[in-house]
């Protein structure tokens, strides 16, 4: 109801026409009408103070003469993205904004999946990274007006989501490198421009914007607002901008879904002539593969949280003379999550009861061994005591209620000067600093019970989810319920970075060499990722042994969790986290004897944890889990520009030195035990001992681009180039950390001798221009890939047991090859109502070849993020104050990780989404809009190898975002 009325109230819209637009729209065919000229293009020119030298102003398209309409709006921003990608010396695709403060999409990342051969990964329903060309977030550069921006993520992965989309004034996605272009991008560069002061019109100008978001899912409202603000003197030799947005949009995500899937050889029972029987994993009645997939758990979850975000963005120009330009800006960003989420959780732990297995090895239903079936087969408990945990109790019920947070802010401040000393030299410098912080305070909460009786978990429950088989009754029972496993942590990620550029360009006159440019640059950039928690007391109340305080408990009603049914139980648990934890630090709840201990050895073991500092939940810093990596770029590199009245190209490289320095610290296990009650294993460690490791290496970085104009509207491109991606900073850690289940012990971390990812990179392309707006272009690419970076999980015998040791490794090599299509056409020439119609469109294909020791997984991986085909496809209107777009964005099925749950590959099944806007001037400096995004309700699906091995259903909503929008 409450979306119906906001319906009702506002009408629609996303994007601002212009009055000038409106009347060009009505006057018909005959009015030209030219968009504001891009920024982007020539990736030669150093003619932007706050651009890298891959940026210029590209000329009017087909000659537009002087006194054309300039105007804004949907045309407006596809003719400047055709603009930018028709001038361009490079192939490169572009996203610009609709007017000053109003990008295409409330989101980045989801603007940018508008792009041929850009796919993206969603937060909470929001676009957070992309992937370009089958290519993830850690091998796409991501940088904010030329320069890298500090992240705080762990590793070097932007994260779109925390900048707003109101400051940004376009997008340019780089697919061919010039020596100019920061290195690290195999997929692509991303260059992010803000809005800058001399950009504006001259005088004070001002857009604001007031409005909400409202998300299905939670049923709340949120706020959304934004402002911009310029002034430019009217010589345009002095300007300043600000611009600054706030949001806390509150959202819901909802899941069912199976924590991965075992492959082994587990402990069986069986009846054999009527008596329960124990086969252990090395019984010949297995199948004959010898091993079997079983489900490590299968757990429901809600998870709500609040996003709050404020952004900030400036900008100040001063041009004194015609041939010096000085120029400052910077960004800020605050973004903090904070969330809620409620689990209930059941873990399958060996043995399993009456198994069947189907014919590919998986474990299709079972049973856990409640009390009851030990109490009824006392012999079978006697015999098997030694191979059974917890007396062979293994069916329990886990209630989890986990407390997240993600604070973080980060910012970029740059300088710039441009100088022209004579006509044809200019000399550019750029310096700049980033930084970012995160802290990510966490409460994990486990109770649960043992339960008495066996429960049955069926793979193929209703609409072909898993299912398990609950006594309601007994699972929502406070009275029931026991402490277990009680985790807190606060993580913190600190990064830190600044980069230099100097840039000399000469251009020469009457040469078919056009111009040279000369540079260098030097970047310096540290991560530091800490780990603080309580995890050698997280066990204090492991066991289900210690009753829970009356009225700690409240019910939670989740009875419409994934639309209701699907066999859920309808209600879970939830409780005051300040009031439960002091429930658990009082030294009476301690004193309960535990894991049969005498009432003098439990307040002995009491009082040890008690001592802890902080006490048995308060966090302790666990210096086997720092990541301290600093990374020194030095580069020179040369570029000549090429060309006559035909064609055009560039050929040049780029040198560079990578020092990485490496620290941490090496805590050795002194003992391993299991938790009782339970299989998992616990460690004990030494003291911490400071190590480094150092690296560097030399990386020549060749490139050459060319452009044949084959008539004045049809250009043929092709680009030759060697690219790296260097390892993610978190990968190069010298950190170590164990865990795992008495089956399987498990072991991770950093590797600081990783070398970078290295690609050799051919690619053509073929546009055809029908006007400003339209065109069609295809293209090809191909790329030879070695020493490929990803996640690897190797046996490793450690502390006499063998290890799953999983960590990023070096070694495989393998290719990408794919072909684009893309295009967009207005349908101006129909004249009238129809001529407000167009249309935008793209597909790409991506096949991919590894080579990879195939002894990691019994199922051949590709490259993780890679969908073989993905399209995009938009109908817009625009005409009579109107503004509307409808899109439909889709991907088929991809590798999400190699190595994922369990060490085992998890895919994601094809996803399609449909979202739209849609906005109407209702005066000259007015507009109501409506944007809607994944308005179909799609859901989320992924499964581990084969699709008969379910991990995940999600359901996160749409969303729509709504308000008015004023310019003066």
């Amino acid at each position: 109801m409450k979306l119906l009325w906001i319906l009702a109230t506002l009408g629609a819209g996303c994007s601002l026409p212009s009055l000038a637009q409106a009347q060009a729209a009505k006057a018909g065919p005959d009015v030209d009408v030219t968009a504001v000229p891009s920024a982007a293009g020539d990736p030669t020119a150093l003619s932007s103070p706050q651009q890298p030298p891959a940026a210029q102003a590209p000329a009017a398209a087909d000659g537009a003469a002087a006194d054309d309409i300039v105007v804004t709006g949907i045309r407006a921003s596809l003719s400047s993205s055709a603009q930018t990608k028709r001038d361009a010396n490079q192939i490169v695709d572009s996203i610009s904004a609709v007017d000053v403060g109003k990008f295409p999409d409330a989101n980045i990342a989801e603007s940018l999946q508008r792009i041929t051969g850009v796919a993206i990964d969603r937060s909470g329903g929001e676009g957070q990274f992309i992937t370009v060309r089958g290519l993830g977030p850690e091998f796409n550069t991501v940088l904010v007006n030329g320069r890298v921006m500090a992240t705080d993520n762990a590793g070097r992965e932007f994260s779109f989501d925390v900048l707003s989309s109101n400051m940004i004034q376009r997008t340019d996605v780089y697919k061919s490198p010039v020596p100019e272009l920061q290195e690290g991008g195999i997929g692509a560069t991303v260059n992010i421009v803000t809005a800058r002061a001399l950009d504006a019109k001259s005088g004070v100008h001002a857009t604001a914007q007031i409005g909400g978001i409202y998300d299905t899912l939670r049923e709340k409202l949120s706020p959304d607002m934004a402002a911009t603000v310029s002034y430019t003197n009217p010589d345009k030799t002095f300007g300043m901008l600000l611009a600054g947005s706030y949001t806390n949009r509150r959202n819901q995500t909802d899941t069912i879904a199976v924590d991965g899937w075992i492959n082994g050889r587990p402990d069986i029972v069986q009846n054999i002539g009527g008596v329960p029987t124990l086969l252990q994993g090395s019984d010949p009645r297995y199948p004959v593969s010898g091993t079997i997939n079983v489900p490590q758990s299968l757990y429901y979850q809600r998870a709500q949280e609040s996003r709050e975000r404020i952004n900030v963005s400036g900008s100040l120009q001063f041009r004194p003379t015609d041939t010096l330009e000085i120029s400052v800006d910077g960004i800020y960003s605050r973004f903090n999550v904070s969330g809620t989420t409620r689990k209930m959780d059941n873990f399958m732990a060996a043995p399993y009861y009456l198994p069947t297995i189907d014919g590919n090895g998986n474990a299709t239903d079972f049973s856990m061994i409640g009390r009851d079936f030990i109490a009824q087969n006392p012999a079978f408990a006697a015999a098997y005591a030694d191979r059974l945990t917890n007396n062979g109790v293994s069916a329990k019920i886990d209630h989890v209620y986990n407390l997240t947070n993600r604070q973080s802010d980060s910012y970029q401040i740059g300088g710039n000067i441009k100088w022209n000393p004579v006509d044809n030299v200019e000399l550019r410098f750029d310096a700049s600093t980033t930084g970012a912080n995160r802290a990510s305070p966490n409460q994990y909460l486990v109770i649960g019970a043992l339960l008495p009786y066996n429960y049955q978990f069926n793979v193929n429950g209703g609409d072909k989810l898993p299912t398990v088989s609950y006594d309601n009754s007994i699972i929502n029972n406070p009275d029931l319920m026991r402490l277990h496993y009680m985790g807190i942590d606060r993580n913190t990620s600190r990064d830190r970075g600044s980069e230099y550029h100097f840039d000399s360009k000469w251009t020469i006159d009457g040469s078919i060499l056009q111009s040279v440019v000369l540079g260098g640059s030097y970047t310096e950039r540290r991560k530091v990722n800490r780990s603080f928690n309580n995890s050698d007391s997280s066990c204090t109340y492991c066991g289900y042994q210690v009753p829970i305080a009356s009225g700690l408990l409240q019910s939670y009603d989740w009875s419409n969790l994934l639309g209701g049914g699907r066999d859920i139980p309808p209600t879970a648990f939830e409780f005051d986290a300040d009031a439960f934890l002091a429930y658990l630090n009082n030294p009476a709840t301690l004193a309960i004897p535990t894991n049969g201990r005498t009432a003098a050895e439990q307040a002995a073991f009491a009082q040890q944890v008690l001592a802890l500092p902080g006490g048995p939940f308060g966090v302790r810093e666990q210096l086997r889990g720092t990541v301290n990596v600093r990374e020194r770029l030095t580069a020179g590199y040369i570029n000549m520009q090429f060309g006559n009245d035909r064609w055009t190209g560039n050929a040049g490289v780029r040198v560079i030195r990578t020092d990485v320095l490496s620290a941490g610290f090496n805590t050795p296990v002194t003992s391993i035990a299991n938790t009782p009650g339970d299989d998992t294993l616990q460690y004990t460690y030494g003291p911490a001992t400071a190590v480094s490791v150092r690296n560097s290496y030399v990386n020549a970085l060749p490139s050459a681009n060319i452009k044949y104009n084959l008539t004045d509207k049809l250009i043929a491109r092709a680009a030759f180039s060697q690219t790296i991606t260097r390892p993610t900073l978190t990968d190069l850690g010298v950190n170590n950390d164990f865990g795992g289940r008495i089956s399987v012990p498990l072991s991770s971390g950093g590797n600081p001798s990783l070398l970078p990812f290295r690609s050799t990179n051919y690619d053509v392309a073929l546009e055809w221009y029908l006007s400003r707006v339209s065109y069609v272009s295809v293209g090809g690419f191909y790329k030879d890939l070695s020493d490929f970076l990803e996640l690897q999980t190797l046996p490793v015998e450690r502390f006499g047991r063998v290890f799953q040791d999983t960590r990023t490794r070096n070694g495989q090599s393998g290719k990408i090859k794919g072909v684009e299509v893309g295009g967009q056409y207005s349908f101006d020439a129909l004249g009238g109502f129809a001529s407000g119609f167009g249309v935008t469109g793209n597909y790409t294909y991506v096949s991919s070849s590894a080579q990879r020791d195939q002894t990691l997984t019994d199922y051949p991986c590709g490259y993780n993020g890679l969908s073989p085909h993905s399209a995009n496809g938009s109908v817009f209107y625009e005409k009579y104050g109107i503004s509307a777009r409808v899109s439909y964005n889709w991907r088929s099925e991809y590798l999400r990780n190699c190595r994922d749950s369990q060490s085992r590959p998890r895919n994601r099944s094809s996803y399609g989404q449909l979202d739209f806007n849609v906005s109407y001037d209702f005066t000259d400096n007015f507009q109501i809009y409506l944007q809607g995004v994944n308005v179909t309700n799609q859901y989320i699906d992924e499964w581990s190898a084969i699709k008969d091995r379910f991990l995940l259903l999600q359901d996160t909503g749409a969303r729509y975002n709504f308000g008015i929008r004023a310019k003066f």
